[in-house]
């Protein structure tokens, strides 16, 4: 897919970061107009179709931007510590916080007064004071020594918003936003309509588009976006929230190009429980473990917050990254590209002249009979679905039990579809888990993907299917044990 600039720029302009494994596309190129229209072959788009395209598919990134003909690709680096020093923010001054009564909101308005000296907050919250915690959180920053509104408002709404900075007094101005409101509602691609977009775009990108237009005037020391890892690196399930965040993102970099103070943090995953986080099991955990995503202590997460104010980009990314998970996803060939900037590339041997290529796993099923592919694939399947739930060992997946009912939800279905399409060679569809709710089922429907019936051929995947259909479930886990009970 190549996008010239009419196609990219309303993306941009919503602030969207274009992700083309999240569009579903092999990879996505974004032409930069220039005088290739002059030349009578179509434009810069032809041009890039008629003499870089080729190689910039073959190169495997993604994503590719152009830029005075030279191709850039998406990096995360790191930012060091070369901030000049610490914003100061006006003790007689005001400081706003959506979300404030929420768990992030809060440790941050507690180290506004805290650590920054702050001593006026207006707190911004859908519940005001009925939001659990608020009364506790009110009456601690009071004794700490500062005066506190908590205004029941939601900050997507224009309006109510403006009337919640007009109360603010003249004595002591607004200073400083932070925006820390937000919600989830994760679904496939499938599901994203109107109903799963609005609730997630509304107190992400609304309630940002209305501070930013009703604050541009001001004085500001800091105009400060909580933003999402789902945004710069992508997430399973997440298309609604990382576009959200996305928005947030592109806000930020609007507002320096425009000379104003800004800057969105796409936070990766902290250890407190959130309103947000606070439904992650040990399988959704383990899953961003094994992506290389560790999760920020409070004292990190905060020290990163100042970091941040004084740094010199619009979109930083503060998180913890586990070095070595992602070596190990650079060493299978998963690391996503994005990411490769932070770990050395893995040392690759030289292949022998003459070696044997590696059969895939279609050909291993080839050679085997009829009850040993069925037994292979089943295996597949529970091992890596085993993996998944972060079992040790595939003896805890039922073939026979719903993988509903072992713990799945919509980002493990997809973590699930994505090994085994990697495992089998095969493309496979998201909702892969959902259509085929069992092991095997599961197994039968790779079975007639990698092994398809020849006409006339009883014995072909039809007859394999059969048998996984006409087993019961201690025969089926017998064989998919090898024997052994």
């Amino acid at each position: 897919l190549v996008l010239t600039p009419e196609a990219y720029l309303p993306l941009r302009a919503l602030g969207a970061r274009w992700n083309a494994r999240a569009a579903g596309v092999a990879g996505a190129v974004e032409a930069e107009a220039g005088r290739g229209a002059a030349t009578g072959r179509g434009g810069v788009g032809g041009v890039v179709a008629g003499e870089l395209l080729p190689r910039l598919v073959a190169s495997g990134e993604p994503e590719v931007a152009l830029r005075a003909g030279r191709a850039h690709a998406p990096r995360l680096a790191h930012a060091g510590a070369d901030a000049t020093g610490r914003v100061s923010l006006d003790p007689d001054g005001t400081v706003l916080v959506t979300g404030g009564t929420g768990t992030l909101g809060g440790l941050v308005a507690r180290h506004l007064v805290r650590e920054h000296g702050v001593r006026r907050l207006v707190l911004v919250g859908r519940r005001g004071l009925a939001a659990a915690g608020a009364t506790e959180l009110y009456a601690e920053l009071r004794e700490a020594g500062a005066e506190v509104t908590v205004a029941a408002a939601d900050a997507a709404d224009r309006e109510a918003l403006a009337e919640v900075l007009a109360a603010i007094p003249a004595g002591h101005p607004l200073t400083a936003v932070v925006h820390a409101a937000g919600v989830l509602d994760d679904a496939l691609l499938d599901d994203l309509g109107p109903s799963r977009l609005a609730p997630v775009f509304r107190p992400k990108a609304d309630a940002a588009w209305h501070l930013h237009e009703l604050t541009r005037d001001l004085d500001l020391a800091a105009f400060v976006l909580f933003s999402s890892g789902a945004g710069v690196l992508g997430n399973a399930g997440q298309g609604n929230y990382a576009a959200a965040n996305g928005f947030l993102d592109g806000l930020a970099r609007m507002r320096r190009a425009e000379g104003l103070p800004a800057v969105s943090l796409a936070w990766g995953l902290w250890s407190q429980a959130s309103g947000m986080t606070g439904h992650l099991g040990d399988a959704a955990l383990g899953r961003l473990s094994r992506g290389g995503l560790g999760a920020l202590s409070t004292a990190e997460g905060l020290a990163l917050f100042d970091a941040a104010l004084a740094a010199g980009d619009a979109v930083v990314v503060p998180a913890r990254f586990d070095a070595a998970a992602l070596r190990s996803l650079a060493a299978d060939g998963d690391l996503p590209p994005v990411l490769r900037g932070l770990v050395p590339a893995p040392r690759r041997d030289v292949p022998q002249a003459a070696g044997p290529t590696a059969a895939s796993f279609a050909d291993r099923l080839a050679g085997l009979s009829s009850p040993e592919r069925t037994s292979t694939v089943l295996d597949l399947v529970r091992r890596h679905a085993a993996a998944v739930l972060g079992h040790d060992a595939p003896d805890d997946v039922g073939a026979a039990r719903a993988f509903k009912d072992l713990g799945f939800d919509s980002l493990a279905a997809v973590e699930l579809r994505n090994r085994l399409a990697r495992a089998a060679g095969v493309r496979l569809p998201a909702t892969l888990v959902f259509d085929h709710p069992t092991p095997a089922d599961l197994a039968r429907r790779l079975l007639e993907e990698l092994a398809p019936e020849p006409p006339g051929e009883p014995d072909g995947t039809g007859g394999i299917a059969a048998a996984i259909a006409e087993m019961d479930v201690d025969d089926l886990v017998e064989r998919a044990l090898g024997g052994n009970r």
